[in-house]
């Protein structure tokens, strides 16, 4: 079982972009334009967001085929603003629905009308960064097995600072495809590799197999890429290629703060799970995606927590028993250490990683603060902070 890689000659802890490094592979420049990729991006009331969000598409120097919005019944200025941009760039297209209709449907509304042979499923308040779309065109026509292509995400907040480094734990440190039979490998020590600002996908795959559940909320695209990793492989780059902003606030942030959506999630999964992954792959994953997932949900109760900790909300979550409740409200009640002594007893308890992986997660979060932070808060300023670079007046004033 072997992993395909393009880094013989690539730093193995390379996490910053270069626009030039794969704009050349052996498929050539020809190869990368005979594919057509369509942006799916559903919007409410992100109307601050749009302008930095379309800027990032539109100046990939690759472009996309079609930049469809769905403006999902906003009550701001978002629809101005989208068509202002559409008015000076007839790739964006912008779709209304007369009433609030919710994320997954509007993404399915997106996937209807799209005619690109490739889609990357975008959030308004995320962002590409340079060289996002011609390195994913590349890795896809390189190998048409992969059902998608995703790479390394910088976490950004509400200010546009950088703050962290996704995934946490990586399927390589190399530019690889990974089959089917690697996925079913290297899933037993890492997971949750794919950032869906970052992911973009073969169309056939997703119209296939079926892409966001209505049942899993804001967990659906990871369940969903997931089956396709199973079934097809993917290809993997740790390049910073896409920004994703960070937010309690945020779709996934809501459903995540909340211990009675939390749990109805987790069960949503684990049926999909048994109907839907490959029979090889059920049992364990059930399992496997249940423990990491609540433990993902619990972590963020640390992570955006406002004041004391809520153990009893992450025990929930976690379901624990009476003496880890017992440690928790201890530990979440120790002055300064709290949250770092509330953390390690849930990794301690549940294990969502392996040590290796974990270890080897810390050292890529220390290599990338020290080593190549700086340069993505420079590509990300160039986005947030140029109003002119393709943004019409009337929604640089809206915005």
């Amino acid at each position: 079982m072997r992993m395909i890689d393009h880094d013989t000659m690539i730093n193995h802890d390379t996490m910053i972009n270069d626009d030039t490094t794969m704009e050349s592979t052996s498929s050539g420049e020809s190869a990368l334009r005979s594919g057509s990729l369509s942006v799916i991006m559903a919007n409410f009331n992100h109307g601050k967001f749009i302008p930095r969000a379309l800027r990032a598409f539109l100046t990939q120097s690759l472009a996309a085929k079609e930049i469809i919005v769905i403006d999902d019944g906003s009550t701001d200025d978002s629809v101005r603003i989208i068509e202002a941009f559409a008015r000076r760039y007839p790739s964006i297209r912008l779709i209304c629905n007369p009433v609030n209709r919710g994320i997954v449907e509007s993404i399915h509304s997106g996937l209807e009308a799209a005619t690109g042979e490739f889609v990357l499923f975008a959030a308004a308040d995320d962002f590409v960064l340079p060289g996002l779309f011609s390195r994913a065109l590349a890795a896809l026509t390189e190998y048409p097995e992969a059902a998608f292509f995703c790479s390394g995400v910088a976490l950004v907040d509400n200010a546009n600072r950088v703050i962290g480094l996704r995934p946490v734990t990586q399927p390589s440190r190399r530019r690889s495809y990974l089959s089917p039979a690697d996925v079913r490998c290297e899933i037993a020590k890492t997971d949750f590799w794919f950032i869906g600002t970052s992911a973009v996908f073969r169309r056939r795959f997703v119209v296939e197999t079926g892409y966001l559940d209505a049942r899993l909320g804001s967990i659906g695209d990871v369940i969903s890429s997931r089956a396709l990793a199973f079934r097809h492989g993917f290809y993997f780059d740790p390049e910073v290629l896409a920004a994703y902003n960070k937010d309690p606030a945020s779709f996934s942030g809501r459903s995540a703060l909340s211990v009675a959506n939390s749990r109805k999630l987790l069960a949503a999964a684990d049926a999909w799970i048994a109907e839907n992954l490959p029979e090889d792959v059920r049992g364990e994953q059930r399992r496997l995606f249940v423990r990491r997932m609540a433990f993902g949900f619990a972590r963020l109760w640390v992570v955006w927590r406002s004041g004391t900790i809520d153990t009893d909300a992450i025990a929930e979550i976690l379901d624990f028993g009476p003496i880890d409740r017992k440690i928790l409200a201890a530990l979440g009640r120790i002055p300064l250490a709290s949250a770092v002594l509330t953390l390690g007893w849930m990794t301690l308890r549940q294990r969502p990683f392996g040590i290796l992986a974990l270890a080897e997660a810390w050292r890529r979060a220390l290599y990338f603060h020290w080593s190549g932070k700086a340069k993505v808060q420079r590509e990300v300023d160039k986005i947030a902070d140029c109003p002119s670079c393709g943004t019409p007046s009337a929604a640089v004033s809206s915005g």
